[in-house]
Parts: C-alpha cells; sequence; structure tokens
C-alpha cells in the first residue's frame, strides 16, 4: 500500500472504521439529524483521503484528533454553507437517539436544545467531550486551543446548561399551576 506522510491508506480506513460510531454521534449532535451526519462524515472522510494522499508536506501527529478536527470543521462549514438555522426536528430517528445513549429521543431531543442556548465555543467542547468521547487534552488537540481553555468553556457551558435547565423545570411547573 502507498505510503502517505507516514500514515497509510489502510491506517487512515483502519482509524476512520475504528472511530465510526465516536464521529456519527459527535455529528448527529452537532447537526440534530442522522442524515446529515452521515453526508458529513463521508465529506471529512473524503477530505481527509484527499489531502493525505495529495500532500507531501503535510504532518499529522495524531491521527484520530486530526480526523475530529477535521469533522469539526467540516460541520461548521456545513452549517453554515448552507444556512441551517439552529432548531431540532421533530420527527427525528428514536434508532440515532439510542445510538447517542442520552437516555430516550426526549431526552436527545432537550439535550440537543439546550446547547444550542449556549455560546457555540462551550457546546463544541462540550460536544467533543462527552459525545465525541475525547480527553479533555484531546478536545485541546482538536480544536487547536490551550488545555486550560477548554477546561473552562465545558466548566462553564456546563454551568449554563445547569442555569438554563432550572429556567426549563421552573418554566413547566408554573405552567402547571
Amino acid at each position: 500500500m502507498k505510503k502517505t506522510n507516514d500514515i497509510t491508506q489502510d491506517e487512515l480506513a483502519n482509524t476512520f472504521k475504528a472511530e465510526r460510531s465516536r464521529l456519527l454521534k459527535y455529528a448527529c449532535y452537532r447537526l440534530g439529524n442522522e442524515d446529515d451526519a452521515k453526508d458529513v462524515l463521508q465529506d471529512t472522510f473524503l477530505k481527509l483521503y484527499t489531502r493525505i494522499t495529495g500532500a507531501d508536506d503535510l504532518q499529522i501527529n495524531d491521527l484520530r484528533s486530526y480526523l475530529f478536527r477535521t469533522l469539526t470543521n467540516v460541520c461548521a462549514k456545513w452549517q453554515t454553507g448552507i444556512n441551517r438555522i439552529k432548531t431540532i426536528p421533530l420527527d427525528m430517528k428514536t434508532d440515532v437517539a439510542e445510538a447517542s445513549d442520552p437516555g430516550n429521543e426526549s431526552d436527545y431531543k432537550r439535550i440537543v436544545g439546550l446547547l444550542t442556548e449556549i455560546p457555540d465555543e462551550q457546546a463544541e467542547v462540550i460536544r467533543l467531550r462527552i459525545y465525541g468521547d475525547n480527553s479533555f487534552a484531546e478536545v485541546a488537540e482538536i480544536l487547536s486551543l490551550p488545555l486550560s481553555t477548554v477546561k473552562s468553556r465545558f466548566l462553564y457551558g456546563l454551568e449554563k446548561l445547569r442555569k438554563n435547565m432550572k429556567k426549563q423545570s421552573t418554566t413547566i411547573k408554573s405552567t402547571r399551576l
């Protein structure tokens, strides 16, 4: 097999296969739609394959982190490129919710909705950490940020999520009265 920047095509394919479920889970939470997530995942693989096989001077220290970073960028371009509105589709497939394992579909929708209410940079760190199943160090590498910044965005994001959840539960209680 042709060697490309110390990474073979087989290594790329094997890493992609090994991480596919985590990547899909992350993309589903990022985009809120399984079909879009699958399209973005395919675009990510093709983009990475083309980049690795076509560049002689490309330096990749950690293929897994590079794969998540590329997926993050493709998701961002996908969302802005076709002017997607941050909404939760009401017809979200149950198998996506189960694959994402947040408990059930209504929990999945609630989490996705709550993540759209906090700053994108905080939501992104939370998605990568929890739904991408990455360590803080891996998230820092994927986003090219200092570890301390990743940790603070995670902490502040969780605090805002808690605050928003309390607001929701207070609103629900007051509407029942």
